[in-house]
């Protein structure tokens, strides 16, 4: 057993979650709040050291340190005594950690996954056993909308029966749980839904609940992408139509686009906006929303590849944005970005290393990064996000 031998470090405090330790979803809980700023800043610093970018010189820290995440993911296990178990795997293995008491989920979430836990455990239903395939609960996904109504999606196996479920689902309506969903996923992996598997169907109460972007209300299933940190993720975006200078006479393209967070808040300052998007679902609710606040046609959508803007772009196009998974941006896109030449890009960035090589290759062709800001979407992780605005210049 290793012994101290001086006085513990000025930046170390008592974790907020009673699973700090065993689960792995916020390692740095233990880390005093201003140094994970410190060294959230030093990671991009460092990353972007060599690409040609000017340092931050901080980290836009989060509204809050706890309850900020929308959304929480549960592991369906077996416990102690045959007790139902909700929580998350254990770093580097798959013995699961009871999460129930988790302070980086919004209270209402939390409240809710104690409800769920006791109506399956007393169903019966059993839960499910990867290594023998047996059982049939194997998630829970509860989200919460701004004013902590939850929504609630009990992830099966396909053998568990519909009509057992529903009176269980009924039950559980009220006290902030506005509904209940169900989604199948027989596939023998650790992923929470089975993409080829359709959209999550409707057990009781609403099926969806409603987050706010300006004027677009965007209906989110269990199942849909939307950032977990949703205070400082429309901060982000107000700073990038600000940065862009997003105007009435703004033509824009959004890449990744999602639900479209950012082409609303473009929108929103009259800018005309097409977002490209891979998932049929996510294109399907930004249209939605766009129409019923009146954004269409300012506001469009359609489902394409992020290679495939050169042929999608406007003529008079002003402005690219690109909100790219944690790797980056692929070779095509980054080619047809280039043959694009549009005069301003905004990247957003979730991967600090991966932004620096795609920096790299971008000046390659004339751009020159005039804006770098940080910001802390996940307090307690590793993980910054950032914002950075680059102009074209002539060809290198």
């Amino acid at each position: 057993m290793a012994t101290r031998t001086g006085p513990p470090s000025p930046n170390r405090v008592r974790p907020p979650c009673p699973g700090f330790g065993r689960c792995g979803g916020c390692a740095w809980q233990h880390l005093a709040y201003p140094a994970q700023l410190r060294q959230k800043l030093e990671r991009v610093r460092r990353a972007l050291s060599d690409a040609g970018a000017p340092a931050p010189q901080s980290v836009v820290p989060a509204p809050a340190e706890l309850g900020y995440r929308n959304k929480g993911k549960y592991v369906v296990a077996g416990g102690v005594g045959g007790a139902l178990v909700l929580g998350a795997y254990e770093p580097r293995t798959h013995a699961v950690v009871d999460t129930i008491g988790c302070r980086v989920v919004a209270p209402s979430i939390d409240r809710a996954a104690r409800r769920v836990r006791a109506t399956l455990a007393a169903s019966g239903l059993a839960p499910y056993d990867e290594t023998t395939r047996t059982g049939v609960l194997r998630h829970v996904v509860v989200r919460a909308d701004p004013a902590g109504a939850v929504l609630v999606c009990v992830i099966t196996t396909g053998a568990a029966d519909r009509d057992a479920l529903v009176p269980l689902a009924t039950c559980l309506l009220g006290d902030g749980i506005a509904g209940v969903t169900r989604a199948v996923n027989d596939r023998p992996t650790g992923a929470i839904f089975d993409p080829t598997a359709g959209p999550p169907e409707l057990l009781a109460g609403a099926g969806h609940l409603l987050e706010q972007i300006g004027d677009a209300a965007l209906e989110l299933g269990a199942s849909a992408f939307f950032q977990v940190n949703r205070d400082q993720a429309l901060r982000l975006y107000g700073d990038l139509a600000d940065a862009a200078c997003a105007g009435p006479d703004t033509s824009a393209l959004d890449l990744y686009c999602g639900v479209g967070g950012i082409a609303f808040v473009l929108a929103a300052r009259g800018a005309r906006v097409l977002g490209l998007e891979s998932h049929a679902g996510a294109v399907a609710t930004a249209t939605r929303a766009a129409e019923a606040a009146g954004l269409s046609p300012r506001a469009r959508f359609t489902r394409a590849d992020a290679a495939s803007l050169a042929a999608l772009a406007p003529e008079d196009l002003d402005l690219v944005v690109v909100n790219p998974p944690r790797k980056g941006l692929d070779a095509d896109t980054r080619a047809a970005l280039a043959a694009l030449a549009a005069p301003t890009i905004a990247y957003v960035s979730c991967g600090p290393e991966s932004l620096a090589r795609d920096l790299v290759d971008l000046a390659r062709v004339g751009y020159r990064a005039e804006l770098v800001r940080a910001y802390d979407f996940m307090p307690g992780t590793a993980q910054v996000e950032t914002l950075v605005v680059l102009k074209r210049s002539s060809p290198a």
